[in-house]
């Protein structure tokens, strides 16, 4: 249960984070803040600092910003409100939000790299009958060193030399109780449908891994390198997952989670150690800094289509397109969320681990 809650904590600081950076960037761009509130619904402590009111409220989940002039009704011409300002100035206040999740995912993965990350060793912990590998007399521990004299430091390294060598003859350079020696092997080409519903061809040697691992750290300037690699890795893959979603080819029930599985995930990591934790840390902010750049109106990305138009046509878009824009886009989104919520509970048995809490 504490690890549920700490998660929960930790989802809220994402958007706390978000909402800051939206806070730190108006009052850096001359907007007057009205309130800036920790969680939402009704306030519970207040205090005023200036022109703003700071507030703690009931629903720790996140929180919000309000700014002067954020609408026509509410507008008094003042220099110092939202709509006062150039459109230059509007957008890198809306921009500042899911800059600053990207901020946060990227500190958080470089400190994972610094502190060290666990890696999967090239030991053969199964050998699968009637496999190549079985064939070539591989047995359970064996370390692979090297796969067509390209050096295997890792099973990944191993894994991807094999998968596109179907039907290839390899040579694998095998160490066995302090013993080298060579094994020809031939992968057999096997047809899988990746997780983006993409059909490929890969090859397979039928092994399995030990499990055996080793904690690599790297170096503050090379963790930088390895960070962004992997940013701009998980974010084709996103976008691409989104592409496949929409286009069919890969179902929503088992590639999009919620809030609720974000918890669950998150509490998981939890119980694993830091590293796990700092890893989907990393990942569910990255996440939220592209979902909130998507161009729906409640989103950051509306936001920033509304200005665009607005610069393309030389006035603004109206208040009444704005505001129902905005509710069809909240009214989506928000069923989007209620579905892949009911998904997250079916998907990782929520339901039965709660009734098996209550019933100890």
């Amino acid at each position: 249960m504490i690890p549920a809650l700490i998660s929960l904590v930790i989802l809220g600081l994402l958007v706390i984070v978000h909402e800051l950076g939206h806070f730190l960037v108006a009052r850096w761009s001359g907007v007057r803040i009205l309130r800036f509130s920790i969680g939402f619904g009704p306030r519970l402590f207040t205090w005023t600092r200036g022109h703003t009111e700071y507030a703690i409220s009931a629903i720790p989940l996140g929180g919000y910003v309000k700014m002067a002039g954020e609408q026509d009704a509410t507008r008094t011409q003042e220099p110092w409100e939202y709509l006062s300002r150039p459109i230059r100035a509007r957008a890198r206040i809306i921009f500042a939000g899911p800059l600053v999740n990207y901020l946060v995912a990227l500190i958080s993965l470089w400190v994972v790299f610094i502190v060290g990350y666990p890696e999967l060793l090239p030991v053969v912990g199964k050998v699968l009958d009637n496999t190549p590998a079985q064939a070539a007399g591989l047995q359970s521990g064996d370390r692979i060193l090297s796969v067509d004299a390209h050096p295997v430091p890792y099973w990944e390294d191993m894994t991807q030399l094999i998968y596109v060598a179907p039907n290839r003859a390899l040579a694998f350079r095998v160490e066995r109780s302090g013993t080298v020696f060579t094994a020809t092997i031939t992968p057999q080409s096997k047809a899988i449908t990746d997780p983006f519903g993409r059909k490929k061809t890969i090859g397979l040697i039928g092994i399995a891994p030990s499990g055996a691992f080793q904690s690599v750290r790297l170096g503050p300037v090379a963790a930088i390198g390895r960070t962004v690699a992997r940013h701009y890795e998980w974010a084709g893959q996103t976008m691409l997952a989104l592409w496949s979603v929409a286009t069919g080819k890969l179902s929503m029930r088992e590639s999009m989670t919620g809030p609720i599985g974000i918890v669950y995930l998150t509490s998981e990591a939890m119980r694993m150690g830091l590293t796990p934790l700092l890893f989907l840390v990393s990942l569910f902010s990255l996440s939220l800094a592209i979902f909130n750049l998507f161009p729906i109106p409640v989103l950051d990305g509306g936001h920033l289509l509304f200005l665009l138009l607005e610069k393309l046509r030389g006035r603004p878009i109206s208040f009444n397109v704005q505001e129902r824009s905005t509710q069809l886009g909240f009214a989506l989104l928000l069923a989007l969320v209620l579905i892949v919520c009911v998904n997250d509970v079916n998907r990782f048995g929520l339901f039965e681990k709660l009734l098996g809490w209550f019933n100890r």
